[in-house]
């Protein structure tokens, strides 16, 4: 579908038509890129479409409305080059059929190649109430990077950038973990690409925490369990600068050493954003992109703060989970980091 036929048809959807709101960019200049083109690329996570969803702190009952919003964003920016859905697509429950209807209908209506990696609702089906199972989403979304008996994906956009989806799901469970073969998998998509110029890699849980209190007990569901190895493995490979991450729900920017590891925020979550990549000679531009839907995003805020979640990040001052949500200091929301 061409560009103003897709704005048209959301327009239709009856979502509103304000103009998109930047919530933060972040430059990262890298070594050696002259030859690069410059593209761009989105990250959007953790939708979580639930058809007649109710709402935690996670906005469920507005997902999908949500869900149109961000499509119509993306019809508005400048062309890109691709789109990474990065986890938590479809919210495991009796609905998630009808669910991934809604998905695999309105993504039908992007002009640009999209590839997507499974979070843990995907492949966490409820028991005696989820219809899909992990192995109907990899046959759903085939062709998508994950197929059947595929779940860890690679790619070349450009000549000289590589793009590695890692999955690093554990079926039934919330954190992470990147298995032997999914270690030697990667070790092996390193070492072959060892002379690109650049290399990002994308998890669905986290690599590097948000906070002091993702390396807790507590909050280790939002952790690749064994994360050193991953990136004792990365940081062998001086052209691998980016890691970019969902499954908490926040937005966060932090460099280790030659790794830039980027946290971004969910649809379904305030501050219901994605992120935006544009990489070119002068490096890698980040930029947080917001809703039009204020109202849904005004709700999502207000839930975010009232749940329980709010108390476990701050007992003291639960609505400080907001400012965590959307980016504690500068770095996170609008900031150059030299590297």
């Amino acid at each position: 579908m061409h560009r103003r036929k897709f704005i048209k048809t959301l327009a239709l959807s009856g979502a509103a038509a304000a103009g998109s709101s930047l919530l933060g960019e972040l430059f990262v200049p890298f070594a050696e890129a002259a030859d690069i083109p410059k593209f761009s690329f989105a990250h959007i996570t953790d939708l979580h479409l639930e058809v007649g969803g109710k709402s935690t702190w996670q906005h469920r009952e507005k997902s999908i409305p949500l869900f149109i919003d961000t499509l119509r964003q993306l019809g508005r920016l400048q062309k890109l080059k691709f789109v990474i859905f990065g986890g938590d697509q479809v919210q495991a429950g009796p609905r998630d059929r009808d669910s991934l209807f809604v998905f695999q209908e309105w993504t039908k209506h992007l002009d640009l190649p999209y590839y997507i990696l499974l979070g843990n609702m995907e492949v966490s089906p409820v028991p005696g109430a989820s219809k899909l199972s992990k192995a109907d989403y990899l046959l759903a979304w085939r062709g998508r990077g994950v197929g059947p008996g595929r779940t860890s994906w690679s790619f070349e956009p450009e000549k000289g950038v590589r793009i590695i989806g890692l999955d690093v799901t554990v079926d039934g469970k919330p954190y992470g973990e990147a298995g032997p073969s999914a270690l030697v998998w990667l070790r092996n998509e390193l070492e072959t690409n060892r002379k690109s110029r650049l290399i990002a890699i994308v998890t669905h849980q986290l690599l590097n925490p948000t906070t002091q209190k993702d390396t807790m007990p507590e909050w280790s569901l939002w952790m690749v369990r064994n994360r050193t190895a991953v990136q004792e493995i990365l940081e062998q490979y001086p052209n691998v600068r980016l890691v970019i991450s969902g499954h908490h729900h926040v937005s966060r920017v932090e460099t280790v050493g030659n790794i830039t590891y980027v946290a971004d925020p969910a649809i379904v979550t305030y501050p219901c954003a994605f992120r935006v990549f544009t990489i070119s000679r002068d490096g890698i531009h980040l930029k947080n992109i917001g809703l039009d839907e204020t109202n849904m995003v005004n709700k999502a805020r207000e839930l975010l703060a009232a749940d329980p979640y709010a108390s476990l990040y701050d007992p003291d001052n639960p609505r400080n989970v907001l400012a965590y949500s959307l980016g504690l200091t500068e770095q996170d929301r609008e900031t150059t980091i030299p590297l």
